[in-house]
């Protein structure tokens, strides 16, 4: 999926004064994931809140709030860990 790119801090990133475009799908996987419910205005539902889960209980829960959440943005999971390390994704964005 290519998209336009942003920086760690999650601002618009600029290549050679102008902006830099490329693969997008660890990034919307990364938003999706620190998003809360609430964040994006066109979107209330979406996000994974997962730094509410830091040190908190793995379950059924966080699984299905993961495989619901990416669903809805498209991405097709083929293989889901979660740890209490961090979480193991594979999969790719339908149509791309």
């Amino acid at each position: 999926m290519t998209d336009l790119l942003l920086d760690a801090d999650f601002d618009l990133k600029i290549t050679n004064g102008d902006f830099a475009i490329g693969d997008s799908k660890d990034q919307n996987l990364k938003l999706v994931f620190e998003a809360n419910p609430g964040d994006f205005k066109e979107y209330l539902d979406c996000g994974i809140a997962f730094g509410r889960s830091k040190n908190g209980n793995i379950d059924r829960f966080l699984d299905r709030t993961i495989r619901t959440q990416l669903k809805a943005d498209g991405f097709k999971i083929s293989k889901l860990e979660i740890k209490e390390t961090g979480v193991s994704i594979d999969g790719s964005y339908e149509g791309v």
